[in-house]
């Protein structure tokens, strides 16, 4: 007769009881081997395991063994998958700097002259349009009418004499018959710093902090003043322009004239 695998393991010195190996939730190749072993040493002399029980035992830890390093080799190419495209996304971040982005979001900074712009998105036919300014506890501050809005995306100077500060906002667009249109807020700003939190990237513009994946559009890079490949119009004469900025010297040889 066998002896219940529970009942084998205490035979061993193993932990037999569930409360041991409650933070085991599945069994191991070396358990299923310690198992196998197990019952080999207890299994009645008189009734011993039949050759192709063990056999198909066999197969079973072969069946194991193959499995875990499957596991471990879709684990670790999942985690060269996230290395690399969190390499990715910190070279695509750090190309952002100085540039103008436009994300999902609420937020917009108001200056003290009290003038700002805001991208929405008009769903529907558009409508009537309300803009309403909150603070971060979600207090209104200001609310104003923005007249009738055409459907589409579209950049919208906010009206004179806004308080000044940073608000979240909100635009509620009134169509045909009272009906609610659906209207998406964006937040557009100059990146000037790069930033990770929490396992992500986050753009920091003005004051305003915006995630990567909410990002919505790019605006194309400011045009520099000189031409690619002239040099610099500081650069010495004799020098030679780098491909990434600056100068290198050309060396000037003298002859001397003996005297």
């Amino acid at each position: 007769m066998i002896t219940p695998a529970s009942s084998a393991l205490s035979a061993t010195g193993a932990p037999a009881s569930t409360g041991a190996t409650s933070g085991r939730s599945e069994l191991d190749k070396n358990a299923f081997l310690q198992l196998l072993v197990t019952q080999l040493r207890n299994q009645d002399p008189l009734s011993p395991l039949q050759p192709h029980e063990f056999a198909a035992q066999l197969a079973q830890f072969s069946s194991v063994e193959q499995l875990s390093q499957l596991n471990q080799s879709v684990a670790q190419q999942i985690q060269d998958g996230q290395l690399q495209m969190l390499l990715s996304k910190t070279s695509f971040s750090a190309s952002l700097m100085g540039r103008r982005v436009v994300a999902v979001g609420d937020q917009v900074d108001v200056p003290e002259s009290g003038r700002a712009k805001v991208r929405i998105e008009v769903g529907g036919t558009g409508g009537h349009g309300v803009l309403v300014l909150k603070d971060s506890n979600g207090k209104e501050v200001s609310r104003r009418d923005l007249g009738n809005l055409p459907p589409g995306r579209q950049t919208l100077e906010l009206p004179a004499g806004m308080p000044a500060g940073s608000w979240h906002y909100s635009v509620q667009v009134t169509g045909a018959k009272d009906a609610q249109v659906p209207v998406t807020t964006y937040t557009s700003g100059v990146v000037d710093a790069v930033f990770f939190r929490d396992g992500g990237i986050v753009l920091k513009v003005g004051s305003i902090e915006l995630s990567l994946d909410d990002l919505a559009e790019i605006e194309s890079a400011p045009a520099t003043a000189t031409t690619p490949g002239d040099p610099p119009a500081s650069a010495p004469p004799g020098s030679t322009p780098l491909a990434r900025g600056g100068t290198v010297r050309t060396p000037i040889l003298r002859k001397e004239v003996p005297v």
